[in-house]
């Protein structure tokens, strides 16, 4: 485990000192009792790697998700080739989405295992509406001032959940896709609610570099695999179930050393999914950098300028300082864009001090504040300790106050704080997240949703 501090801002510096024994990565490590490694807020480090090689084996073959081995994945290698005789094939998975010509063939899927194969079927001799044209009803989102809007003008909330590493969990979380249609089951009637109402994803890819966690597959410079064989399934699986997805990069340092290595992934990524209308661009996930906003906003600026060079209408996430806390300072001296939301995160710890509050009330008053993390569970470390009572009525009632779109950390049995047990039933009660959101989501499951969505 690593140390952690809140906040370099010398107005509650002294305060914090009080939590100095305490300011850890809100995760577990391998000395908990499960024995097993942890990851938790999103912040901290997982204890030691997960097994398995370059790609997640998927049954009979080699290849992940979206692996061409039988019965590998949900779309085959990619699902994005194909051609069309007077025409290019549709996008994303075979071209379930966009125009393609009147005879294209299949995608690249694998065969037999998965959803890719059939090429676009509409238009004749038109080209494609590119990796993700239709969205599947997804509507192209736009910031108006500290709003998130639809094509209509409506305003938009975007409320979900928050995966642990894409690798980690198709390897040892039950599959990337079993655990997206479980947060999808409307039939689900575990906790309070009927149904799992989840309306974004957030999908963390943690880098090959990552002193954090170790994936077992994640991108590589230079190499499609974990796009071709994870990445595009997933994204493309998220657009077929009718809900947005969160591309996030999950780096947890300081911004400087890493600025190479962002930028290659996002000049990489970027333009792979500029035409999917569900996907959301989260450039950075929790930065340090001693609480500076200006060297936080230089290389915001800089990887936020790569991803327009090729993707002009994606949301862009970006991160601010002291793990995502930090936020304030971005409603006077913003980076220099549009369709920007700012990120927030926030758990019981953190939810105790008001300056910490008013740095996302204040920065939500000027621009879409995203809180990409929160979470709680009862006895676990102090960042992370909490009750539905002592933090999650409260957190609730603050962030539905302010509008803020938002997604729980996190979507795992092993990594804190949970929302599922070993088993895959939903953890509920008092001290547990899982079910209060679960019932969150389904409360406001048709508030400030996208027309068509």
């Amino acid at each position: 485990m690593k140390p952690r501090s809140l906040l370099s801002s010398p107005s509650i510096q002294a305060s914090l000192l009080a939590f100095a024994a305490v300011l850890l990565p809100a995760c577990g490590d391998d000395t908990s009792p499960s024995s097993v490694p942890q990851a938790g807020t999103g912040t901290g480090a997982n204890s030691g790697a997960g097994s398995g090689g370059a790609s997640v084996a998927g049954t009979g073959g080699t290849a992940g998700i979206g692996g061409s081995a039988a019965g590998a994945g949900v779309g085959g290698a990619s699902g994005s080739s194909g051609s069309a005789s007077g025409g290019t094939a549709g996008g994303a998975v075979g071209g379930a989405s966009g125009a393609s010509g009147t005879s294209g063939t299949a995608g690249s899927g694998g065969a037999g295992s998965g959803n890719g194969g059939s090429a676009g079927t509409a238009g004749s001799g038109g080209a494609a509406g590119g990796a993700g044209g239709g969205s599947g009803g997804l509507p192209w989102l736009t910031v108006d001032g500290n709003q998130l809007k639809d094509p209509a003008g409506n305003t938009v909330i975007l409320r979900g959940v928050a995966m642990i590493d894409l690798g980690e969990t198709e390897e040892n979380e039950g599959g990337v896709i079993e655990l997206i249609d479980r947060m999808t089951d409307v039939n689900d009637t575990q906790g309070n609610s009927p149904g799992f109402y989840t309306k974004v994803i957030r999908l963390a890819v943690y880098p090959h570099d990552s002193d954090a966690f170790t994936s077992p597959f994640t991108w590589e410079p230079g190499n499609t695999d974990y796009y071709d064989q994870m990445l595009r399934p997933v994204v493309d699986y998220a657009r077929e179930k009718g809900i947005y997805a969160i591309i996030d990069w999950h780096y947890i340092d300081d911004t400087t050393p890493h600025r190479e290595t962002t930028n290659a992934f996002w000049s990489d990524i970027a333009p792979r999914f500029a035409n999917d209308s569900h996907v959301l661009f989260e450039l950075f996930n929790e930065p340090i950098n001693d609480g500076d906003w200006e060297s936080v906003r230089t290389d915001m600026q800089a990887w936020y300028d790569t991803v327009r060079q090729s993707a002009p209408q994606n949301l862009v996430l970006v991160g601010t300082p002291n793990w995502s806390q930090i936020v304030g300072p971005t409603a006077t001296t913003p980076i220099n864009g549009t369709n920007v939301m700012y990120v927030a995160h926030m758990y019981p710890l953190h939810w105790g001090f008001e300056e910490l509050r008013n740095e996302i009330t204040t920065a939500a008053a000027v621009h879409p504040v995203f809180m990409s993390e929160w979470g709680f569970h009862e006895g676990e470390e102090e960042i992370v300790n909490g009750t539905i009572t002592s933090y999650g009525t409260p957190f609730k009632a603050f962030v539905d106050g302010l509008g803020l779109s938002w997604t729980a950390w996190c979507a795992s049995h092993n990594w804190f704080p949970p929302m599922f047990n070993r088993d895959g039933t939903l953890r509920v009660g008092e001290g547990e997240m899982g079910g209060f959101a679960k019932d969150w989501l389904y409360e406001r499951r048709d508030d400030s949703q996208p027309s068509g969505g």
